[in-house]
């Protein structure tokens, strides 16, 4: 039987690496073809992550010094080499994250040797515009895609329309999207919303500059009208903490590592999630939507890019334009637990997560994944 080796060399990076491997493997199930690679996370806050994702699959680890994307990729391709050398039936790679320049530029090397590997994919969560002004990157990555079986996914179909205007001399099937699968399932609904009692925002997850909490947190602070908003997480590095120094005197910042379960939770307990982003893609995907739909509450984007065309579409939350920003009065009355405009954007949460996660999910991944 043929297998397919996922790899993640960014899995011990503060941020999304490991818990999306770790959904990944959730969706697709216990799979005797599935294989996985990791960055070894020892120890740290994410070996249990990596434990649990040892109940659906083999998972192998190598030491990537670190948490840089460059350097995990490049000594990913050499515990693949080893992998190939002694699994003859590995002949599909797909990478989660990777440093596409060096993925390009050493994957030959590796090819010569793993030569039973037939197709390499890699995931890239960002346009096109910094390699393809590069003149050696660009040169490096048209040249991979060129070689039959290497794919290029993106995320978003805002993403791959970016990529394949970038490099148009591609076949277009080497430039496609391919479904995330951070929904494992509908048992994370998080508990009944509680009418009656002032509104709870919630801005979960990784904490740095460009999520609005520079002017969010002043207005809530100088309008206790609007409700509460609440901040969970941790910062990814010393400097984003100098920058949002303003926080440590913010008596609703629950300033820890959180576990999945425990993001979870603070993520259900909040009426509204937010992903007002400033100094962003809007063509990415954001993490805040998915994990919105997953413990079904609404969520507040701006309306641009791929979360305000979700929104738009599935009606799971609010569209506000980019500027200008939602002053008091917006907050104040948006619809409230109890009133039928909430309960219709709990009804559009439920819409989004029945289309991007479970069997619906897993299905489509793999018929992207695994077509010739």
């Amino acid at each position: 039987m043929a297998t397919v080796l996922i790899v993640q060399p960014w899995f011990t990076a503060i941020g999304h690496p490991a818990q999306s491997a770790l959904n990944t493997a959730r969706v697709l199930g216990v799979r005797s073809d599935v294989r996985y690679l990791i960055s070894d996370p020892g120890n740290g806050p994410f070996a249990a992550t990596a434990s649990e994702m040892e109940q659906y699959g083999s998972v192998e680890r190598f030491d990537s010094h670190g948490d840089s994307l460059r350097t995990g990729t490049l000594l990913s391709l050499y515990a693949i080499w080893r992998l190939a050398r002694d699994h003859a039936d590995l002949e599909q790679i797909l990478f989660l994250d990777a440093h596409l320049a060096t993925l390009a530029a050493a994957w030959p090397v590796v090819a010569a040797s793993a030569t039973r590997v037939r197709r390499v994919g890699a995931i890239y969560l960002g346009g096109p515009e910094r390699i393809a002004s590069h003149p050696v990157a660009r040169t490096l990555v048209a040249r991979f895609l060129s070689a039959p079986g290497r794919r290029l996914f993106l995320r978003t179909g805002e993403l791959a329309q970016a990529w394949q205007a970038a490099f148009p001399g591609q076949p277009r099937n080497r430039i496609d999207t391919l479904p995330s699968l951070e929904i494992p399932g509908a048992s994370d609904v998080g508990p009944p919303v509680i009418a009656g009692r002032p509104l709870r925002f919630g801005v979960i997850g990784q904490v740095r500059p460009g999520k609005g909490l520079e002017w969010l947190v002043p207005l809530f602070e100088h309008n206790a009208d609007t409700g509460t908003l609440n901040i969970a997480g941790a910062f990814t590095n010393a400097g984003h903490r100098e920058r949002l120094s303003f926080l440590s005197n913010y008596p609703n910042f629950d300033n820890r590592f959180l576990t999945e379960r425990e993001m979870l939770a603070a993520a259900g307990s909040q009426d509204y999630q937010l992903a007002l982003y400033d100094d962003w893609d809007a063509r990415m995907e954001a993490a805040t939507v998915y994990l919105a739909a997953r413990v079904g509450r609404p969520v507040i984007v701006c309306d641009e890019g791929w979360a305000g065309r979700m929104v738009r579409e599935f009606g799971c939350g609010i569209v506000v334009p980019g500027s200008p920003r939602p002053d008091a009065n917006f907050f104040r009355h948006v619809p409230r637990p109890g009133e039928q405009g909430y309960q219709a954007l709990l009804d559009g949460a439920a819409r989004f997560r029945e289309a991007h996660g479970g069997l619906r999910a897993r299905d489509a991944f793999l018929a992207k994944l695994l077509e010739p």
